[in-house]
């Protein structure tokens, strides 16, 4: 789960959450790991408001990819940097509320962000995928098996997850069943971007890796940490981590 080669996925580099504990706790959810029938959780299986799993990953990515890089949470530190609202540019027609990647680049060891989403809204996160397109010079040839092959050996061995929504386990596991690779799909890049690729120009892409899709919460405030990462040899590594290291992120959501 490279940045870049694997575009992006948990930034190609760590992240992942500190616990906290929220202010209004979920009325009743399961004490075990979740199954299929996760109450709080969507099934990667499943396609949620009638549309594909799969298709949901696409969505998220070209609407990650159009925030500009002084809009991006884990920029902030750049000059020019203007802080936004978890829901810039995002349609806000759509069933489920996405929210940012907040990695390795906002702080070490750990990283955190706020997000007030609407109520009656799902709620999409990455937890540790990448992407990659035609636009990028490592995908030679440019073919959808090449640029396939590069996200997915990017994204290849990630540690357990650790995954709490207000201190209670959600399953999704690192096990191939949980993972998600997209058919191609088209992204648009644009001015400032944060790959620093040809902007306004369309290319194909293929977006792998594990995300979490939470069913409406409660009004209230919520919690959700998350720790992932890769490990130091002798355990195997993807080919874009080439070190270990662990992702470790705290988002605090606020449903209005």
């Amino acid at each position: 789960m490279d940045y870049k080669a694997a575009k992006f996925a948990n930034l190609s580099i760590g992240i992942s959450s500190v616990a906290l504990i929220s202010l209004f706790m979920i009325p009743y959810v399961n004490n075990v790991k979740a199954q299929e029938t996760d109450p709080y959780v969507f099934s990667v299986k499943s396609s949620p408001y009638g549309t594909s799993f799969q298709e949901w990953t696409q969505k998220w990515w070209q609407w990650y990819l159009t925030v500009p890089k002084q809009n991006n949470h884990n920029f902030e530190t750049i000059a020019g940097y203007v802080p936004v609202d978890c829901s810039y540019l995002q349609n806000a027609s759509s069933p489920i509320f996405f929210v940012p990647f907040v990695l390795k680049e906002k702080g070490q060891p750990a990283a955190e962000a706020t997000c007030e989403v609407p109520q009656d809204k799902a709620i999409m996160i990455g937890i540790d995928n990448g992407l990659m397109d035609y636009g990028d010079p490592r995908a030679q040839p440019k073919t959808v098996d090449k640029i396939t092959e590069i996200v997915r050996k990017s994204n290849e061995f990630p540690v357990e997850f650790d995954i709490t929504l207000d201190g209670k386990p959600l399953n999704l596991t690192n096990e191939e069943k949980d993972r998600v690779t997209s058919t191609p799909f088209n992204i648009t890049l644009p001015d400032n971007n944060i790959w620093n690729e040809s902007p306004h120009t369309p290319f194909l892409a293929v977006a792998d890796g594990w995300y979490l899709v939470l069913k409406p919460l409660s009004p209230g405030n919520h919690v959700l940490h998350y720790t992932t990462g890769y490990q130091i040899p002798p355990a195997a590594v993807g080919a874009a981590n080439t070190e270990g290291y662990i992702q470790d992120v705290t988002y605090k959501l606020v449903v209005k």
